[in-house]
C-alpha cells in the first residue's frame, strides 16, 4: 500500500507535540497555544523557572537544506523567544532539530535578504519583492553568499539544544 500524504496542518502539530513532549521528559511545564498566539507556538516554564516563547518550524522530509520563513520572523527578537526547526525524517527515524535564539534568527534572515536582493538573479536580472525568508541548515551552492560562511559549524551547537531553555 503506497504511504499517504501527511497534511501540512498535521506535519505543523506533530513538530510541537514532538518538542513539548521532549520538553515535559526534560521537567518543563509546555503549553502549546493552538494557534491563540500570534507567533508562538509553545509556552514554556523550565526547571529553573525561566519562561521562553517558542515558535516551531516543522519540515517532514529527511534531505532538507533549510525552512522557509516569512518577512513577520525578521522582526520580534527578545531574549526569552526562540525559534525550534524540527526535521520529522519522515517518521522513519528519531527527529532533527535545533534550537536557536531568536536575536540570531531574526537579524539573519535579514541579512541573507538583503544580501540576496542585491544580487543578481537567473539572467543578471535584481530579484524581486518578496515576503519568503529562508534560514538554512546545510549551505550548498550559492547559499554561501547569503550567509555567513561558518554557520554550518554555528548549526552543530543549536543542533537538540534543549538545554539553552534554562
Amino acid at each position: 500500500m503506497a504511504k499517504q500524504k501527511t497534511q501540512k496542518q498535521n506535519i505543523g502539530n506533530a513538530g510541537e507535540y514532538y518538542i513539548a513532549s521532549r520538553l515535559s521528559a526534560l521537567n518543563f511545564v509546555a503549553t502549546i497555544t493552538l494557534g491563540r498566539a500570534e507567533k508562538y507556538d509553545i509556552l514554556t516554564l523550565s526547571p529553573k523557572g525561566k519562561l521562553s516563547k517558542i515558535s516551531i518550524k516543522t519540515k517532514e522530509v529527511e534531505n532538507t537544506n533549510g525552512f522557509i520563513l516569512s518577512i513577520k520572523d525578521e522582526t520580534g527578537q527578545s531574549d526569552d523567544f526562540y525559534y525550534i526547526f524540527v526535521k520529522l525524517n519522515e517518521f522513519e527515524r528519531e527527529p532533527d532539530f535545533w534550537v536557536i535564539p531568536s536575536n540570531i534568527v531574526c537579524p539573519l534572515l535579514r541579512e541573507g535578504h538583503d544580501k540576496w536582493r542585491n544580487t543578481l538573479g537567473k539572467n543578471n536580472k535584481k530579484h524581486g519583492v518578496s515576503n519568503v525568508r529562508y534560514l538554512p541548515i546545510r549551505l550548498k551552492g550559492s547559499d554561501k553568499l547569503y550567509y555567513p560562511q561558518n554557520w554550518e559549524t554555528k548549526m552543530e551547537k543549536y543542533y537538540k539544544n534543549l538545554e539553552q531553555l534554562l
